[in-house]
């Protein structure tokens, strides 16, 4: 009897144990609003996401316009990368953040511009 409630505590658990690893990463699928502020001045680019699995892709509309984006997620943990044209040449930016409900924060590195702070809401 104690031999077959272990196995099917165990069977339960390797059953179970994918779907809480899947609930534990964080979602962020949709529109978001985010707010850099630099020596450049602030800047409010919006996004659209969306995620199939750890993988994030969608749009970035910044002051000089719409491009790709793309990153990962690792549980709360993000990267996001999108390339922009500027006046003298292309621009990477990076965000790396942490995700807390419906809102986002940490570092942008904008390449010879520097890195700076950010914050974002979900619309």
């Amino acid at each position: 009897m104690t031999r077959a409630l272990i196995r099917l505590a165990a069977l339960f658990l390797s059953l179970t144990m994918p779907l809480c690893a899947a609930a534990a990463e964080g979602n962020l699928a949709g529109a978001w609003d985010f707010k850099i502020v630099s020596p450049q001045g602030t800047r409010t680019p919006k996004l659209m996401l969306t995620q199939t699995g750890n993988q994030l892709t969608g749009t970035y509309h910044g002051m000089r316009g719409e491009s790709a984006i793309a990153g990962t997620i690792s549980g709360n943990d993000f990267s996001l990368t999108t390339k922009v044209e500027t006046r003298d040449a292309s621009l990477v930016i990076e965000y790396r953040g942490v995700l807390s409900g419906d809102k986002v924060s940490g570092k942008v590195l904008m390449g010879s511009l520097g890195e700076t702070g950010f914050t974002g809401v979900r619309r």
